[in-house]
């Protein structure tokens, strides 16, 4: 009776969740279709979270909206940051509906309601895995800079000691690497050579790179360039300093993350553990 029930259950929610696809795919084709396909490979469902989200009226307006939008910017920039954002909302909902739509079907196949569970376990998972594509990325860029950057401000104290001016030295370090670091410091110059000032285009350096040491040091270095360059090398080599102990930390922090993500196997290998010892349990009671 229950597995009829469950039965019953996921037909009307899949008659639904088809309705949401079917009804909405057009009105929302021009937000996916500049979508690259290689990151996006099921791009084609997100109009069923797009629906999803404009019923519910969701606001994107939330604590975590926010620190994910600010996120996104970083990765995206200012034009793209909130498109890709309400995107990745968009992939979250369409993944955990999709998951939770086939939850009352798993009981009935595998023989036991109680299985039905592993829906919701599975949508859990699917939403982590749509909810870490920012931050994964956002955290690469985190880590990349902050490896690199007390190089770079090493470089430039040598550069300016040597009599060099912060703009031509700040040219001629981005020319020494490929990594993300340097890249923003390419567009940084770039900027200024399109007629933004010095100061302005430090300042959109550290807003992009979005690691609060660095907007710290872009800050105090816009504060700076009108001393001379002895008060400005001695700058340097004292932030050069502060560098290399946010990189040990880094490092440090680096080596918590990763234990901390050995816990994620472990604990499902516990859930499954229990479901094992419960389901037969359940079972014989007769529920």
């Amino acid at each position: 009776m229950i597995n009829v029930v469950l039965i019953v259950i996921y037909v009307i929610l899949a008659i639904f969740w088809i309705f949401l696809l079917l009804s909405s795919e057009k009105r929302y084709q021009p937000m996916i279709e500049p979508l690259d396909r290689k990151k996006y490979m099921l791009k084609e469902l997100y109009p069923v979270g797009m629906s999803i989200l404009d019923m519910v009226h969701y606001s994107y307006n939330t604590a975590m909206d926010k620190k994910r939008k600010a996120q996104a910017v970083i990765v995206y920039g200012e034009r793209f940051g909130e498109y890709y954002y309400r995107i990745n909302v968009a992939e979250k909902v369409t993944y955990v509906s999709f998951c939770l739509v086939l939850t009352p079907l798993i009981g009935p196949l595998l023989g036991d309601p109680i299985l039905s569970l592993f829906g919701f376990f599975a949508a859990g998972i699917a939403f982590y895995y749509a909810d870490s594509k920012i931050t994964d990325i956002t955290d690469a860029r985190e880590i990349s800079i902050t490896r690199d950057f007390p190089d770079m401000v090493s470089k430039m104290a040598l550069l300016i000691n040597a009599g060099m001016i912060t703009r031509e030295a700040w040219d001629e370090i981005s020319l020494t690497g490929d990594s993300v670091l340097y890249e923003e410091m390419r567009a940084t110059s770039m900027d200024m050579q399109n007629g933004v000032s010095e100061v302005d285009a430090y300042i959109a350096f550290g807003n992009r790179c979005g690691v609060p040491f660095v907007k710290k040091f872009i800050s105090m270095l816009a504060q700076n360039l009108s001393k001379g360059n002895k008060e400005l090398v001695e700058f340097l080599k004292a932030e050069s300093k502060l560098c290399w102990e946010e990189k040990k930390h880094l490092v440090r922090r680096q080596g918590e993350a990763a234990a901390s993500k050995l816990m994620i196997p472990l604990g499902m290998i516990l859930i499954g553990i229990f479901v094992m010892i419960l389901v037969p349990i359940v079972s014989n009671m007769g529920i």
